[in-house]
């Protein structure tokens, strides 16, 4: 299975999980039926995510603002908005790559 190590991950990670959420991640003929990627494995890497690129406790804050918008995410998704979904990870794309001044 994934495991997240590094920006760069997450990074990739990302552009994944826009490829092919809600369903349609690949099967990867190397990993066991239980660790293949779904939505709901995705949003939880997509979330330790988070604490890789911001694991400082002054960006508590932060970290707050990005899981909320991953949950809105995760919820359109799930409501079958594929739009809406993709729409708010893109924005978290691009709030989790920029630190605010």
């Amino acid at each position: 299975m994934f495991v997240m190590k590094s920006v760069d991950d997450l990074w990739d990670h990302i552009a994944h999980v826009l490829a092919y959420a809600p369903n349609s991640f690949p099967y990867e003929d190397f990993l066991t039926a239980e660790d293949q990627m779904t939505l709901d494995k995705a949003f939880e890497q997509l979330h330790a995510g988070v604490l890789i690129a911001y694991p400082e406790p002054e960006w508590a804050d932060r970290r707050d603002e990005l899981h909320k918008l991953l949950d809105r995410s995760y919820i359109a998704y799930r409501s079958h908005d594929e739009m809406l979904g993709g729409t708010l990870l893109n924005e978290f794309e691009g709030r989790i790559f920029s630190r605010p001044a």
